[in-house]
């Protein structure tokens, strides 16, 4: 296992790639003897001076016209391939963040005798959709090129072989998961009964994430009750969101915390009575199980692979309607219930159960010693 190294590599991450990233080094460190080959950029340069890995770094701009976004893609493709060519010692490369559209760097790693995991957090085709994004074609050929080339395909639940259509690759599918939870940090500081009457969003301000509906949500749940709001989290959709809290008279009601480090995320989710997790698309979401380790009730979307752990009325509230009318009426119920601090308890066990350090080494590993087979 120890005797050849493992490479990771991703697109040029963003901040909220951060943690994950930091799980997986924790994780393949444990099966290699020497730091972790590291490709990524942007805020992946969190990572230079990480005693972990060997950094190389490749930034990615972004923006501008479809055809600029598609030269700028293609040379940050180009620069990634080069990388993979300049690292000795390399057996295997693991493809994370973004890796289902690394076309060339996957070509370069096979063409160098290399085996190539492909592990998806996310499926970049899907969370295109609901934007509508011009590349969601191109986007979805390289997924099916990629999803070719691969020696493996990590995910992180079997639900999420037919969400994401990758039903014609099952032979070459594994579950791992890299999530990892630090239980002292996350855990109940605040009794959910003595917690302030608030409801919260803590995600990406983008389309694929549902946050709309939330946000529309809001006026009627202002109207009928007196719950204080929060949305935490950056993205396109943030002056939108402000203008739209502003218009609709609900600057006193709501808090729009903006990015919030990972450090302060216990101390927020202990302050809220429910979050609530809209989602068009997801993987594994760790807001998710960071929630129910805090013992916050969760409202979500049984998308990906939310229903392993969100069981309706036992470990938290499946939401359907997905809809801004649908969230109104389902959080006035929940908040009424009577055993909502036993759904939170039960929630809790679960991921202590499920989310270790162990488990997660152990499926790693296995995902490796397969590929000799």
């Amino acid at each position: 296992m120890k005797e050849s190294t493992i490479g990771l590599l991703m697109f040029p991450i963003e901040r909220s790639g951060i943690h994950p990233t930091s799980n997986l080094i924790g994780i393949l460190s444990s099966l290699t003897r020497e730091p972790i080959p590291l490709v990524t950029g942007n805020a992946g340069r969190a990572f230079e001076n990480d005693a972990r890995v060997r950094f190389s770094g490749v930034d990615h701009a972004g923006g501008g016209s479809v055809a600029s976004r598609v030269l700028q893609n293609i040379a940050t493709q180009v620069r990634m391939a080069r990388r993979i060519r300049e690292v000795d010692g390399t057996g295997t490369w693991l493809f994370f963040f973004g890796g289902e559209v690394l076309v060339l760097p996957m070509l370069a790693a096979k063409l160098s005798g290399k085996k190539v995991i492909l592990a998806l957090p996310g499926h970049t085709p899907l969370m295109m959709a609901p934007a509508r994004d011009r590349l969601l074609l191109p986007a979805g050929i390289l997924t099916g090129i990629t999803c070719r080339l691969c020696d493996r395909i990590v995910l992180y639940s079997p639900a999420l072989v037919d969400h994401w259509g990758l039903g014609q690759y099952r032979e070459k599918i594994t579950i791992a998961r890299e999530h990892l939870l630090d239980f002292e940090a996350f855990r109940v500081k605040v009794p959910l009964d003595e917690r302030p009457m608030a409801v919260g969003y803590i995600g990406r301000l983008a389309d694929e994430k549902g946050v709309w509906n939330f946000v529309r949500a809001l006026p009627r749940l202002a109207a009928d009750t007196d719950l204080h709001f929060l949305i935490g989290g950056d993205g396109p959709l943030l002056p939108a969101i402000r203008e739209f809290i502003r218009e609709s008279g609900l600057s006193e009601r709501v808090t729009l915390a903006g990015w919030i480090r990972h450090d302060d995320l216990p101390c927020h989710l202990n302050r809220l009575r429910l979050l609530v997790m809209p989602s068009c698309t997801e993987g594994l979401p760790n807001i998710m199980l960071e929630a129910m380790a805090c013992g916050t009730p969760l409202l979500a979307a049984p998308v990906g692979a939310v229903p392993d752990f969100i069981h309706d009325g036992v470990t938290g509230f499946i939401l359907a309607p997905n809809t801004p009318e649908g969230i109104a009426a389902s959080v006035i119920d929940i908040l009424g219930r009577s055993k909502l601090t036993s759904i939170a308890e039960t929630a809790r066990k679960c991921v202590e159960q499920e989310i270790t350090y162990e488990r997660a080494v152990e499926r790693f590993a296995a995902v490796i010693e397969g590929l000799g087979d």
